[in-house]
């Protein structure tokens, strides 16, 4: 019986932060129309390829080649040597894709992958699945909450920042790429700390989850510390 994600959040809560990078990026469709977004761990990379001329190429243990608009060195630096305090997920949609499409990872490269390890036919294969999250936000420096269904796309990533100053403690505040806030703007802040909001995500996205809520992990619990109203007076005795 596949465990319940609600199950697999809580257990989140008590493990450390993720050991590995995730690693974004636009490959091409089988079909030749366009590109498509996979996530992937860093355990996967099998090679970097310097094709000079400021792009490098990223060489997949399953044989994928992904080119990238990066120097060789700046991606190495990216991938090999990423702070996983500051981040667990790198970025390359902007770099990938239709920016280095002209970009082609030479078939030299052939001769390390035949040293590269023989593919687990077993091991489960990380599919790069769309995420909604739905969560309580909380308007700023107010004790107005809101529900909030988001794509992850939505989301300016590099945006998101945590902070431990707010009203009911610490809490997780980004940006919106598209759309709007449910109270204008677009910025959205909701009360969680930031690396427990990251821990869940990447564990969500880790096992293909199309769904992560944290509605009851944000909603409002009476922020406010205000005490109930004393009961009333009991009434006066009848006469006669």
């Amino acid at each position: 019986m596949t465990e319940p994600l609600s199950k697999k959040l809580g257990k989140a809560l008590s493990h450390d932060m993720a050991s590995d990078l995730l690693i974004r990026a636009h490959v091409p469709r089988a079909d030749g129309q366009g590109f498509m977004v996979i996530t992937f761990l860093r355990e996967r990379v099998d090679a970097l390829v310097d094709m000079g001329g400021g792009n490098a190429g990223i060489m997949l243990k399953s044989g994928t080649k992904i080119p990238v608009a990066m120097e060789y060195d700046a991606l190495e630096k990216a991938i090999y040597f990423a702070d996983l305090r500051q981040s667990y997920v790198l970025d390359l949609r902007a770099v990938t894709g239709a920016a280095a499409a002209r970009a082609l990872i030479p078939d030299a490269a052939r001769d390390f992958a035949a040293t590269a390890p023989r593919k687990d036919e077993n091991k489960r294969t990380f599919d790069d699945v769309p995420l909604r999250i739905a969560f309580f936000a909380r308007q700023t420096q107010q004790q107005n909450f809101q529900m909030c269904v988001l794509d992850e796309e939505d989301i300016d990533w590099k945006s998101v920042e945590g902070h431990t100053d707010g009203k009911n403690g610490p809490y997780t505040k980004f940006k919106l790429r598209y759309g709007e806030s449910p109270f204008g703007g677009r910025e959205v802040q909701f009360d969680m700390p930031r690396p427990k909001f990251m821990e869940l995500y990447n564990l969500a996205k880790m096992n293909g989850h199309e769904e992560l809520d944290l509605r009851e992990w944000t909603r409002r619990r009476d922020p406010d510390n205000t005490q109930k109203p004393p009961p009333p007076p009991p009434p006066p005795p009848r006469l006669g």
